[in-house]
């Protein structure tokens, strides 16, 4: 009865997959209308549910703005809860087919070189607005197949709900494919096979999750941010070229695709990975102008006391 109880409990938990079913369904049947209602009480819920995320969310905001008070970075917390709320809702209307998006392009220039190039390239983005809706409606727009990376689903039945759902993507959009970071070196094989067939590769550089090896760098005078080290691995080893791009909730169902020029990593140093540093600016200051679209749910950032808010 206990591992029954406690099967249930996971099921309905942050991670689990009852919530996303009960959403799915809802959104079926309610108007246009009550959607902020919904959004606002399932926020609700999980913020005070989900307490280790809650903490994480509000020490990386603690972090990167330690001027703020702990009331602040509480209210700043819930903002990020809220939005990812509201971009998981909108990805619900759109595979559901309740709702559709509105999409806008900042960078067209840097978008253009990255579509028309014929050699494979990296996109590196954040956790910011939603990845997977993002990659499959542009991925016709490459003219050529766009990997997405991503991290398995914590718990099996909430796995067996995304996979569906990509692969109803995946038959939509021809050029659209994903691929499970799984731990190991494999994926790095066939990343690398990829960009040399000249595909694309979306990866998420910002969170450092399971058996994904981290390595941590300093982006202003005593703040220290953990990111995976493997993007910026392949990066090297392959020699593709790394355009940030990051997808930004606008409003109600409006949504921003920036593209920044392409990153120049310097050449390598013996005993020392020189490319760290822009790597993580790329993110960093995106996620800092925008920390409340960032849905990171894990300790990201911390500061050693050497400095202060750069």
């Amino acid at each position: 009865m206990r591992d029954g109880a406690r099967s249930r409990w996971r099921r309905v938990g942050v991670f689990g997959d009852l919530p996303t079913r009960l959403l799915a369904h809802a959104l079926k049947s309610l108007p246009w209308f009550l959607e902020p209602v919904l959004l606002a009480g399932w926020t609700a819920v999980f913020f005070g549910v989900a307490r280790s995320q809650r903490q994480a969310v509000e020490g990386n905001l603690g972090a990167m703005f330690p001027g703020w008070s702990r009331w602040r970075r509480s209210w700043g917390a819930y903002r990020v809860f809220w939005n990812f709320a509201a971009t998981y809702v909108d990805a619900m209307r759109v595979e559901t087919g309740t709702g559709a998006v509105d999409w806008a392009i900042d960078g067209l220039a840097d978008f253009g070189e990255m579509a028309n190039s014929r050699e494979g390239c990296i996109i590196l983005t954040a956790h910011m607005g939603n990845y997977d809706m993002a990659a499959s409606l542009f991925s016709g727009q490459f003219g050529r197949t766009v990997w997405a990376v991503r991290a398995p689903e914590r718990e099996p039945e909430m796995q067996k709900i995304r996979e569906a759902e990509l692969r109803r993507k995946e038959a939509r959009h021809p050029q659209f494919r994903t691929l499970y970071n799984l731990g190991g070196e494999m994926l790095g094989v066939e990343l690398a096979r990829i960009l040399r067939e000249g595909e694309v590769v979306a990866i998420q550089g910002d969170r450092v999750v399971f058996e994904v090896s981290g390595m941590d760098v300093e982006v202003e005078p005593g703040l220290m941010m953990s990111l995976p080290r493997g993007p910026l691995m392949l990066a090297r080893i392959s020699g593709a070229a790394v355009y940030p791009l990051f997808i930004l909730r606008d409003g109600w169902r409006r949504y921003r695709v920036k593209v920044l020029p392409r990153l120049e990593l310097p050449p390598r140093v013996r005993g020392r990975e020189s490319a760290a540093e822009p790597w993580a600016q790329a993110v960093y200051e995106q996620v800092r102008r925008d920390w409340a679209q960032w849905a990171v749910f894990e300790p990201i950032l911390r500061r050693d006391g050497k400095g202060g808010e750069g």
